[in-house]
């Protein structure tokens, strides 16, 4: 019984790790996020930032159905001429 407490503290452990590393990683994106566009975030609200992700997703969204329009260049002619 030992080795089975050992490994569901092994396990706490790792997912307290795991929410850790996430919690960090979604604060340095937020954090950027607000540098590279200059936000005043004292000022913004629940809404607000709602909306300005909400664009900010559309934007995202566009660029990627505007990469994947684009024809693939990975094809090159065998021919040598």
């Amino acid at each position: 019984m030992t080795t089975i407490s050992k490994k569901l503290e092994q396990i706490e452990k790792l997912k307290k790790e795991l929410l850790e590393e996430k919690e960090k990683i979604e604060n340095t994106l937020g954090k950027e996020l607000i540098s590279q566009f200059g936000l005043n975030y004292e000022s913004l609200t629940k809404n607000e930032i709602k909306k300005f992700v909400d664009n900010l997703k559309d934007s995202y969204d566009l660029m990627n159905e505007d990469q994947s329009l684009k024809p693939s260049n990975s094809v090159e002619s065998s021919t040598i001429g």
